[in-house]
This record gives structure tokens, C-alpha cells and sequence, in this order.
């Protein structure tokens, strides 16, 4: 079945569940279209599309997954005393919902509706609560029918329902492998005695109709839909005594007891009498759990949706059908189920993972280990596939030493003797000791959980998404994660992803390569220098962002000498015990330090390099694989373009897709007279409250201005009109004047009218243009729409305003 199928039968479900809770207000039929129409749908639907898809279309699974993605604060497990007593706890409350039904809520919608919403809000407050699936694991009364008409749900395991971002929340979770669930917990009392006294549970419910009104025509008629009863009315036709409220739990009761009692009666006499002589006891349990489930599914439908459908006699009998083939091939399909054809499945699987042969893979389950082998002639190559598939199926905790008996048959079947079998489990024993430890967890949950978080992790390396702490926190929390499991987590994808290990020497070469550029580029004073300084430098705080998002998440344990590091990058003070040294980054991979010692020791270098190495270097960064790099340096071949411009780099800028990098060269190329925006964030970037911005934010605010020119003795603002607007200065002169009188002289780097962006004030002087000028200007309008993203701007715009007024 699809995606695209799953999706749409989730839309559909759930708009029938959303439409009923107006429905059971609004009409009197509710009750009749609920109990007599839709729940007799429910079971024979799950078994034809299986326990997994079930649990990905339920309407209240989707619900509380809502939730389930709602951190308002830290979710929590559930108890381990609750987890270790949930079937109990699940199936009072499937009691208590049944007891209802034959109490209230066959009988009154409005009840029926307040019902549902209290469901809803039930799932969506528990996994607001609890970690993972809380709901459906836990709380949802029909989680336990679920498992009981699914029994060990087999060979449906190429599929299932787990979390994308899985936190353990359950050991033995049915939603990532029901079937390895189902035999882990093969002797619980709690679930067998569940699993046995559903049926007497279901026909003690049918039956109650019959004790309330003497009739089974009341039933079938359906009479009891229309009906209105109170919880004292009489609870049995054949006495007075017993009110409804006290009748209908206790026939309920009665008849669960007596189911439990057959049924483990029944397993007694079959395992005592060896009347399955070759079986152990797990799969006598099993099989008298199939024929339990068998019998409650049947009964079900004995009664379920008569009402309703034996008016469409045709639909009914064909529905009838359906419901009998569906038990049966289930039925047949799990009562000569065992664990042993399970683990030898799951053997198969992963030896199919490793399948080299051209032969395509048979569907029988001896086939496979019978072509396996003869494909495979060599021993060592099978022993290496044996034993990493023991260890991965005791990772997963479907094989335990108990367990291991079982596979005595399996490697007869691919050739290994018992003492290469000893041999194998001796040297997994000798690596893996944690792995035959009964005090340690080992289950697929926990494998799925860390491989979950795992992946996320790598993908945002891999996608150089920022990592920082307060995102990694949330991440943690959000699988479930300690930081212990943390740690080995990111130290086996350091060892094993040579992809992020890769991406890391890469970045610190990009940055060493980058500061060696900065640190040889002679200072000349000029805009054009500057300019691609800062780019260099932007470039690099870039990379380093890149690069400590990394380190900070690999090397958590080790947060604060990252923080120095980080601090070094950012040409802060460090403290000076810190000495960059083999020593101090004793905990980073061997490469990883030096290549970060190399970029420490260029930040101290006190080279002085020549004014005649900058054409060097400018051909160089022509060809930069940054663009803006090469763009801040096409900028510094101002007169002498053509000198720099090979035919390779002229291709290169020519063919970009940036129009305005189109627009510099042109402009470069055929001295124009237009003013490009880079030229504009160049003019920008000389200016204290912008000097600091990133490449990116600088594009934005370039955008922003516009180009004005001013003849001689014109006033560009004037003494008390209401300011809105900053000026920068690019080319010519200017004086200033405060009540008609010179107070200062402006050249082509300054800037007035700062004040007038923060608020509405007067402007407290004039400024007259000397000889023809030409600016750059900012209005009050356009810097607010830039402040919006950038608000730390605003700061050093008042401390600049502070200076001047001082």
C-alpha cells in the first residue's frame, strides 16, 4: 500500500471522525450510525490493512502526534511501575468504556459526542504530557484490541509505524516491530490474561442485551439505539433488585473471568498433556492466544453491525463473507507461527542485505539459506555474515543466550559448525560484552531511537545547517537522548562518516587559506582594499560558523575549550592559560587539531606584506570559488580592468546569473557613470554603524539607497525641518552650519542625519555643498524595514549619535 493511499485514507478517517461530533449533536440517529454502521467496520479493516497502516491512519494516533511535536516544556517517559502494569491499566479502561456504553452511551448522542471530545482531548493531553506514542501505547482503551485481532502480526514487518524521531518511549515497541514485541512478551502474565478474556469480555457485552430485556430481538432490531434508559432502571429481566449501573460491569466481569479461566484451562491441559509434543511452552501460549483471538473476532461479528446491515441482506451476507475469509486466513496464518520460523526470518533478512548473487532472491525461507550457500563457497566470507548478523539481532534484542538455541538448525543450513558457531559467539562476546549483559537494555527501540537522532544529526552536518546548544538540547529532549548516548553517538559518526570528517578538514583549509589571503593583502587605506578585507573576513566568519556548529556537537564533553577556540576565530581576548597546543586538543581528531593549530598560528603571524603583492593577490581572488570574494576584488582593479581580466575570468563573471555583478564589470569595463550596488555596499561598509554587517544584510542595505547629486552652494538638509533621512558622502565636499555659522568640513567619507532615522526630531544643523557632490541616501522609511531583521543595528546608531554629541 502506497504512501499516496496511507495519506489518503488518514484524511478520510479523520474527516469522519471530525463530521461525527456535530452529527451525535445535531441527530437523533447518531448513536445508530456509530454502533451500528461504523465500529462493526473497524476490526475487519484492521486486519486487511494491518496493524502498522492502522496505526498511521487512526484519526486520534494523528491527534496526539500533534502534540507529540508540542514542546512547551521537557516530556517525560511514563513511570516504569506504569509501564511495567499498561495492559492492566489499558484493558480497565476498555472496561470502563464498554461499561458505558451499555450504561449511557448506546443510548444518548449528546453523551456519545461529549464522549469523544473527552477522547480527543485525553490523546492530545497525554502526549503533550509524555514522550512518544504515550497514547496509543499506553492510554487508547482499543490499543489493547489492536494487538489482540493482530495477534503477532506476521511477515507484516516490512512495514511499520514508528516515530520519525523516536525517544524510546516503550520497551518492546509495536510500532517499530510488533511482531518482535509480541514474542518478547510471550509470557506476560498481564497480556495473556488480556488476551484470554476478550472474548468472554465481547460476548458477555452482546449478551447483556439479552439479560436487560429477556429478547435478543431487542438487539438485532435495533431497537436499543432509539431507547432511553437511566442507570437505576432494572439491569436484568428476571429481577428488580440489580440496577443497570451495577448489572451491566458485573455481567461484563462475569463473563471476562470466565473466559480467562477457559482459555488458561485450555493451555494447562495442552501443555501438561504434551499434546504438542515438539513445542515449547511459548508456543502452546501462542497458540491458544490465536484461538482466543479467533473466537473474539468471530463473536464480534456475530453481532456486530446486524442491526444495521441485515436490512441489505445481499451486503450483509457479502460483508459476512468477508469478515469469516479475513479471521480464517489470519487464523491460519499465525496458529503454526513460532519464534523460531521469526528469528529465522529476520536471520534471512539480513542475509539478503549482503546478497552478491545475480540469482534473484527466493521467497522461500529455506530456498534462501539452500542458495545462499551455494552461491557463497567461502567459509570466511559466510562466518563474517553470520556473525554480524548474530550481533545485529542481539542489538536489536531479538536474539538473547536464550534464544541462541535456536539457531542451531539456522547454521546447519548455511554451513557453519558448532564450533565455528562458538568461535563466532566467543569473539562477539570478547567486543561486545555489553551485548550479553541481562542488566543492560538491548531492544529495537533503542537501536531505532539513537539511529534516529543520529541521522538528523549527520543530515544537518551534511546540509551545513547551524547546530548551536539550544538546538541540540531541544533535539536531545526531543529523542530522548542522554548526553552519555550523545557523546558516543558523535564519536561514531566522526569515526564512521568520513563525509562530516571531510567537511571539516575542508572548512578549515577554506579558512587557513583565507587568513593566510588577509594576512598578505597590504593596507593602502583605499574603500576598494577595505572593502575586500571585509569580504575576506565575512567569507571566513562564515566558515567558522560552519565549522564550531560541527565541533560543538561533536565534542560536547569538551564545550569549553571549543568556546576558546571559537573565541580565537573571532580575534576575542582568550584566556591566557589557554595554550593552543597537541595537548589541549588532546580530544580532537589528530588531523583536526593541527589544521586548527596552523590557522592559530597565521592569527599571531606579524608579516608585513608589500603594496606591489596586492596585484598578485587580486589575480588570484579573481578566480576565487566565492563569488563576493571575487566580486570585492574585481572592485580593486578600478582603472586598470582589462590588465586583470584573462579570457577564463572574463567568462566567469560574464556568465554569472547575478545581474549586478553584470552591471560592476560593464561598469568597470566602459567607465560609466552608474553607481552599482556593490560599489553602494563598498561606500556603505566605510561607515561605523555598518561596518560590521554581514555580506548579505550590506546587499540589503545597498539596495535601499538611492543615488543623489548636489550642484555647489545647494543646501542638501536644512536647520528645522523635520528630519527623515541619512546622507553618505561618496564624492565632493561640504560644510556644516548651526544658526548660519561654519562648524565643520564634510569630504566624500562622511555621513550626517543619523538621528533623523530613530525618531522624529528637527534637524539641529545645515549642510551646504561646497563643490558638486554626489551621495548615497537612506530614508526613515526603508532603514526601519531593515532594522526589523537587524535590530542590534540600532544600538550603534545611538552609541555613534552618543559620540558625536559629546
Amino acid at each position: 500500500m502506497s504512501n499516496s493511499v496511507i495519506n489518503f485514507l488518514k484524511i478520510v478517517t479523520l474527516v469522519i471522525f471530525i463530521s461525527l461530533v456535530p452529527i451525535l449533536f445535531i441527530s437523533e440517529d447518531g448513536t445508530t450510525l456509530v454502533w451500528t454502521i461504523l465500529i462493526p467496520l473497524l476490526p475487519v479493516a484492521l486486519l486487511i490493512i494491518g496493524f502498522s497502516r492502522w496505526r498511521d491512519i487512526c484519526p486520534l494516533a494523528f491527534i496526539s502526534k500533534i502534540a507529540q511535536k508540542i514542546n512547551i516544556f521537557p516530556k517525560k517517559r511514563v513511570p516504569k511501575w506504569f509501564e511495567s502494569n499498561f495492559w492492566y491499566f489499558q484493558y480497565t479502561l476498555l472496561f470502563i468504556a464498554l461499561t458505558l456504553r451499555l450504561t449511557t452511551l448506546n443510548y444518548e448522542a449528546t453523551y456519545l459526542g461529549i464522549f469523544f471530545i473527552f477522547v480527543v482531548v485525553a490523546a492530545f493531553t497525554s502526549n503533550l504530557i509524555f514522550t512518544g506514542k504515550s497514547w496509543c501505547n499506553f492510554f487508547c482503551p482499543v490499543g489493547a484490541v489492536e494487538k489482540i485481532y493482530s495477534i503477532s502480526n506476521a511477515k507484516n514487518y516490512m512495514y511499520n509505524s514508528a516515530c520519525g524521531t523516536c525517544t524510546a518511549c516503550k520497551k518492546n515497541c509495536p510500532d517499530i516491530d510488533l511482531e518482535s514485541n509480541y514474542w518478547k512478551e510471550a509470557t506476560n502474565r498481564q497480556k495473556e490474561f488480556v488476551f484470554y478474556s476478550f472474548a468472554g469480555m465481547v460476548l458477555g457485552f452482546y449478551l447483556y442485551f439479552y439479560l436487560l430485556s429477556g429478547s435478543f430481538t431487542y438487539y438485532f432490531s435495533g431497537e436499543w439505539t432509539h431507547d432511553s434508559i437511566s442507570l437505576l432502571s432494572q439491569g436484568f429481566f428476571f429481577t428488580e433488585l440489580i440496577p443497570v449501573v451495577i448489572a451491566a460491569p458485573l455481567t461484563l466481569a462475569i463473563f471476562t473471568l470466565l473466559s480467562y479461566f477457559l482459555f488458561k484451562s485450555l493451555e494447562e491441559y495442552l501443555w501438561k498433556n504434551r499434546i504438542f509434543k515438539a513445542e515449547n511452552y511459548e508456543t502452546v501460549v501462542h497458540k491458544v492466544k490465536v484461538v482466543a483471538s479467533f473466537s473474539a473476532f468471530n463473536i464480534f461479528y456475530i453481532f456486530a453491525g446486524a442491526p444495521a446491515y441485515m436490512h441489505y441482506p445481499q451486503a450483509y451476507a457479502i460483508f459476512y463473507f468477508l469478515v469469516v475469509a479475513t479471521s480464517s486466513v489470519i487464523f491460519y496464518k499465525e496458529i503454526f507461527r513460532k519464534e523460531d520460523y521469526f528469528i529465522q526470518e529476520r536471520f534471512a533478512l539480513k542475509i539478503i542485505k549482503s546478497w552478491s548473487s545475480t540469482k534473484a532472491i527466493p521467497t522461500n525461507l529455506k530456498e534462501i539459506y539452500y542458495t545462499y550457500v551455494n552461491e557463497n563457497k567461502s567459509k570466511t566470507q559466510r562466518l563474517t555474515v553470520y556473525k554480524s548478523t548474530i550481533t545485529e539481532l542481539m542489538q536489536e534484542g531479538i536474539l538473547d543466550q536464550k534464544s541462541l538455541i535456536i539457531l542451531e538448525k539456522l547454521r546447519e543450513q548455511i554451513g557453519i559448525t558448532q564450533r565455528d558457531h562458538e568461535r563466532v559467539i566467543t569473539s562477539i562476546k570478547a567486543k561486545n560484552e555489553a551485548l550479553f549483559d541481562a542488566s543492560i537494555e538491548k531492544s529495537s527501540e533503542k537501536r531505532y531511537q539513537e539511529n534516529s537522532y543520529k541521522n538528523v544529526v549527520e543530515n544537518a552536518f551534511n546540509e551545513h545547517m547551524e547546530i548551536d546548544e539550544a538546538y541540540l538540547k531541544t533535539l536531545q529532549n526531543q529523542f530522548g537522548i542522554s548526553d552519555e548516548v550523545h557523546n558516543s553517538i558523535m564519536h561514531s559518526i566522526l569515526d564512521t562518516n568520513h563525509t562530516i570528517h571531510k567537511d571539516i578538514l575542508d572548512l578549515l583549509d577554506f579558512m587557513h587559506n583565507l587568513l593566510k589571503i588577509q594576512n598578505n593583502i597590504y593596507e593602502d587605506g583605499t574603500r576598494e582594499v577595505v572593502f575586500l578585507k571585509y569580504s575576506i573576513k565575512n567569507e571566513f566568519t562564515y566558515a567558522s560558523k560552519d565549522l564550531f556548529s560541527i565541533l560543538f556537537t561533536l565534542y560536547k564533553e569538551n564545550k569549553k575549550s571549543i568556546q576558546k577556540l571559537l573565541n580565537i576565530a573571532k580575534g576575542k581576548h582568550t584566556d591566557a592559560s589557554f595554550i593552543l597546543n597537541r595537548d589541549t586538543l588532546s580530544f580532537m581528531d589528530e588531523a583536526i587539531a593541527q589544521k586548527m593549530i596552523l590557522i592559530h598560528q597565521d592569527f599571531i603571524s606579524s608579516s608585513k606584506p608589500q603594496e606591489s603583492d596586492n596585484k598578485a593577490i587580486i589575480t588570484q581572488l579573481l578566480k576565487h570559488e566565492s563569488i563576493q570574494i571575487a566580486t570585492a576584488a574585481l572592485l580593486n582593479t578600478k582603472n586598470r580592468t582589462t590588465e586583470y581580466l584573462s579570457p577564463e575570468i572574463l567568462n566567469r563573471f560574464c556568465n554569472t546569473n547575478d545581474l549586478e555583478i553584470c552591471s560592476l564589470l560593464y561598469k568597470l569595463m566602459y567607465k560609466t557613470a552608474h553607481i552599482t550596488t556593490y560599489e553602494r555596499m563598498m561606500y556603505l561598509n566605510t561607515i561605523p554603524i555598518f561596518k560590521d554587517l554581514k555580506f548579505d544584510d550590506l546587499h540589503f542595505l545597498g539596495h535601499s539607497t538611492k543615488v543623489e547629486f548636489f550642484e555647489t552652494d545647494r543646501y542638501i538638509i536644512h536647520q528645522g525641518d523635520l528630519g527623515s533621512t541619512l546622507y553618505v558622502l561618496i564624492k565632493g565636499a561640504a560644510v556644516v552650519e548651526v544658526n548660519e555659522k561654519e562648524v565643520a568640513i564634510l569630504g566624500h567619507r562622511d555621513y550626517f542625519g543619523e538621528i533623523a532615522l530613530l525618531g522624529d526630531t528637527k534637524r539641529t544643523a545645515s549642510v551646504k555643498v561646497t563643490q558638486e557632490t554626489i551621495a548615497l541616501s537612506i530614508t526613515k522609511r526603508k532603514f526601519k524595514l531593515f532594522l526589523q531583521t537587524h535590530p542590534e543595528v540600532s544600538t550603534k546608531v545611538m552609541k555613534e549619535i552618543i559620540k558625536k554629541l559629546i
